[in-house]
C-alpha cells in the first residue's frame, strides 16, 4: 500500500534492433521512454536529417489511422447490428503485439481498402446523382403542365410560342399588364407565392412590341434543357432513380455481407496505431549512425521480468540493459504506480482525480478509503438502494465484457454499495420503508446522527494533522511538526475532554485536566513558531497568528454535518414517495403505484448517489487532503497500443503472474 519503487533503465544496441526492442518494449506496457533530446541537447540527440524523416513517417502514419478510422465510420453503417447487451457480453480476442502484427501482415489491404473505397465512390455518385434527379424533378413538376417543348417551338414562321416567369406582387400588375394586352395570349402552366409560370403567343409580326412588353413586365424565359415534355422527362427520371435506388440497395447489401471486413479493419487500426507510437517514441531516443540509446521509468519489481522477456527475443550480445536507482534530483520526474491491495485500489480513483503523490509522498488513499466508504453510505442511507448498486455491479462485473478502468469503476461502486446496505441497516431504510429494526431513526435521532457525523469528522481532522506531523518529521522538521501537528493535536485533545467533561460525562477534573491540555497545545504552537524563526518576536507573532486557525478547524467540523443532513434528505424523499402512491386507490396502487415506485425511487438512488459522489469527494479533498497532502504527481504512461479493438496480451504479467 504504497507508491511503487521505480527504477531508471537504459538500453544501448544497434540500429537495426531498434525497431523490435521497441516492439517488445510496447508489447511489455510497463516502460515510459524518457525524452532525451533535452539532456543530449548539446550533443544532438538526433540529426535534422533523421528529425525530418521521422516526422514525415508520423505524418504518414497519422494520415493512414485517420483514414482507417474513417472507413471504420463509414463500415459501421453495414456491419451487422448487435444489441448493447450483446456488445457489452461480446468476449475481445486477445492478441500478443507480435501476434497482432502478423495477422495483419496476412491481410490483403489492398483488397479492403479498394472494396471500401470503390463503394464509398459509386455510393457517393450515386447519391449525387439523385440529388440532380431530385432538383430535375422538382423543376419538372411545376412545368408539367406545358405540353410542348419550347426551344422546337422558336422556328415557327407565323406565330411565336415562349415560356417563362413572371414575377408576382401584391398588386400583381406585371401579370395583369401582360393578360390586358391585345397583341398577345398568355395561358398560366403553374403559379407560387413568388412567380408564376407562363406561355405566350403571339403574331410574329408584333414580336418588337411583344418583347418589349413583356421585358417591361420582367418576363424571364425559360431555360429548358431537355429533349422532352416534362411529363415525359419525368418518367425518365423515375425509372432512372429506381435503377439507382436498386444499385445502391444491391452495394449495401454486398458490404453487408462482407463481415470478415470488420475484424480486418479493426486489426488494421490497431497495428498502425502501434506501429505510429512506436515512431513517436524514436524522437524520444539518442540516435547515433550504429546505435541508439534508450532511456525508460519503469516499477523496480518489474525489471528482472523486463529484462528475462527481452533475452527470449533478443540475443544478449546485441544490446546492454542498465538499471539506475532513482536520484533525488530526478524526484520530480519519476512517473508514479499506486500500490495497492484489492479492496483499496478502487478507491485510487479518487486519490487521482484530486492529484497523485509525488514520488517522495505518500499515497493517501489507504486514509481515504474508510472514510469514503462511511461517508458514501451514511448519505445513501438506504439498504435497498445500496442493494441495487450493489446487484447491478456484480451483475455487470460477472456477465459483461468490461475495460480494465471500467472494472475498477464498477468493483468501486460495488463496495460502495455494501457500506451503503450497511448505513441502511442501521437508519432502517429499505427503499424509503421503515425495517423491524431501527437502531438510528432519521427521524427520530436527528441529533444523534449529527454527533456521529462530527465524531467522524473530528477523527478524520486528528489523522490528517497525525500525518502531517508523520511527514515533517521524516523531513527532520521538528518544529513545523510541533507547530503544525502535535500543537493542534493536543489543542484537539483537550478541546475533546472538556467536551466530555461538559456535556458527557459531567467531571470538573476532567474539565481541568482539559483546559490544561489545551492550553498546553496553545503554548506548542505559539513556542514552536517561536523556535522556527529567526526573529523570535516575530516568531511568536507567526504563533499567535497560527492559532487563528482555529476558525478554519471550526468550519471544518461543521462541514461535516452533510452527512447528517443527506443522509437524513435522501431517506426523507424515499419516505415522501410512498406516501404518495399510498395515497393512491387500491387499485391504481398494484398498477400505476408500482411504476411510480419504480421510477421514482430510481431518481432518488440516482440524485442520492451523485450528491454522497460529490460531496464524500469534496470532504475528503477540502478537509482531509488540505491539512496533508500536497500532490502533483504524473501517472505511468507507458509505450502501449490503442487496445480499443483487442485486447493485448501483456506477456510481462503473465511471466510475473507465474
Amino acid at each position: 500500500m504504497a507508491i511503487a519503487k521505480m527504477n531508471k533503465i537504459k538500453i544501448i544496441s544497434l540500429q537495426e534492433q531498434k525497431e523490435m526492442i521497441l516492439q517488445t518494449i510496447q508489447g511489455m506496457e510497463s516502460i515510459e521512454l524518457i525524452d532525451m533530446s533535452a539532456e543530449y541537447k548539446r550533443l544532438s540527440a538526433m540529426s535534422p536529417r533523421k528529425r525530418d524523416k521521422i516526422d514525415e513517417s508520423i505524418k504518414l502514419l497519422e494520415n493512414r489511422y485517420e483514414e482507417y478510422r474513417n472507413y471504420m465510420n463509414f463500415m459501421q453503417d453495414y456491419f451487422p447490428k448487435q444489441s448493447l447487451l450483446g456488445k457489452m457480453r461480446e468476449k475481445r480476442q486477445g492478441l500478443t503485439i507480435q501476434e497482432l502484427e502478423r495477422e495483419t501482415k496476412d491481410i490483403d489491404q489492398h483488397e479492403v481498402i479498394h472494396t471500401i473505397q470503390s463503394s464509398m465512390d459509386t455510393l457517393k455518385e450515386i447519391k449525387e446523382s439523385l440529388e440532380q434527379m431530385k432538383e430535375s424533378e422538382e423543376f419538372l413538376l411545376k412545368w408539367k403542365n406545358m405540353s410542348y417543348v419550347p426551344h422546337q417551338m422558336e422556328n415557327n414562321k407565323f406565330i411565336r410560342v415562349l415560356a417563362g416567369t413572371i414575377p408576382q406582387t401584391v398588386s400583381d400588375e406585371f401579370m395583369r399588364s401582360i393578360r390586358e394586352s391585345d397583341l398577345l395570349h398568355v395561358e398560366e402552366i403553374y403559379q407560387t407565392r413568388d412567380e408564376y409560370g407562363v406561355t405566350v403567343v403571339f403574331d410574329y409580326k408584333d414580336k418588337e412590341a411583344v418583347l418589349s412588353l413583356l421585358e417591361t413586365n420582367h418576363f424571364f424565359k425559360l431555360n429548358y434543357l431537355y429533349q422532352d415534355t416534362p411529363t415525359e422527362e419525368l418518367k425518365k427520371i423515375e425509372n432512372e432513380m429506381k435503377t439507382l435506388i436498386q444499385q445502391r440497395q444491391d452495394l449495401q447489401k454486398t458490404l453487408t455481407d462482407r463481415k470478415d471486413i470488420e475484424w480486418k479493419l479493426k486489426l488494421m487500426i490497431e497495428t498502425v496505431y502501434a506501429h505510429l507510437q512506436r515512431v513517436r517514441g524514436e524522437l524520444l531516443l539518442v540516435d547515433e549512425p550504429n546505435l541508439f540509446i534508450l532511456e525508460g521509468w519503469m516499477e523496480k519489481k518489474k525489471v528482472h521480468e523486463v529484462q528475462q522477456t527481452m533475452q527470449e527475443t533478443l540475443s544478449i550480445d546485441d544490446y546492454a540493459f542498465l538499471v539506475e536507482e532513482v536520484k533525488e534530483e530526478e524526484i520530480d520526474k519519476v512517473p508514479i504506480v499506486l500500490e495497492n491491495n484489492k479492496y483499496i485500489a478502487p478507491f485510487e480513483t479518487i486519490t487521482e482525480m484530486y492529484s497523485l503523490p509525488k514520488y517522495n509522498e505518500i499515497d493517501p488513499t489507504p486514509f481515504l478509503m474508510p472514510f469514503y466508504l462511511v461517508f458514501f453510505g451514511m448519505m445513501m442511507a438506504d439498504a435497498g438502494y445500496g442493494l441495487m448498486m450493489f446487484l447491478a455491479t456484480t451483475l455487470a462485473l460477472k456477465f459483461f465484457t468490461l475495460t480494465k478502468s471500467m472494472q475498477k469503476n464498477m468493483r468501486f461502486f460495488q463496495m460502495l454499495g455494501c457500506a451503503t446496505i450497511v448505513w441502511g441497516i442501521i437508519y432502517g431504510s429499505f427503499f424509503g420503508l421503515e425495517l423491524p429494526i431501527v437502531p438510528l431513526s432519521i427521524m427520530d435521532d436527528v441529533n444523534t446522527i449529527l454527533v456521529i457525523s462530527v465524531v467522524f469528522g473530528v477523527i478524520q481532522i486528528l489523522l490528517g494533522l497525525g500525518i502531517k506531523t508523520y511527514l515533517l518529521l521524516k523531513e527532520d522538521d521538528k518544529y513545523g511538526a510541533l507547530s503544525d501537528g502535535i500543537g493542534w493535536l493536543t489543542i484537539f485533545a483537550g478541546i475533546i475532554l472538556l467536551v466530555l467533561a461538559n456535556l458527557v460525562f459531567p467531571n470538573a477534573t476532567l474539565s481541568t485536566i482539559g483546559t490544561i491540555i489545551a492550553l498546553a497545545g496553545v503554548v506548542i504552537v505559539i513556542v514552536a513558531s517561536a523556535l522556527a524563526s529567526a526573529n523570535k518576536a516575530l516568531g511568536v507573532g507567526i504563533g499567535l497568528y497560527n492559532l487563528y486557525g482555529i476558525t478554519g478547524y471550526v468550519g471544518d467540523i461543521v462541514s461535516y454535518t452533510r452527512l447528517m443532513a443527506l443522509g437524513v434528505s435522501g431517506g426523507s424523499i424515499g419516505l415522501a414517495f410512498n406516501m404518495i402512491i399510498d395515497f393512491l386507490p387500491t387499485g391504481a396502487k398494484f398498477t400505476v403505484g408500482i411504476l411510480l415506485f419504480i421510477v421514482l425511487h430510481l431518481v432518488n438512488i440516482g440524485l442520492s448517489a451523485l450528491s454522497a459522489y460529490v460531496h464524500g469527494a469534496r470532504l475528503i479533498f477540502v478537509e482531509f487532503f488540505g491539512k496533508f497532502y500536497e500532490g502533483g504527481g504524473k501517472a505511468l504512461k507507458p509505450l502501449k497500443t490503442s487496445e480499443e479493438y483487442i485486447d493485448l496480451k501483456n506477456t510481462l504479467t503473465y511471466k510475473m503472474e507465474e
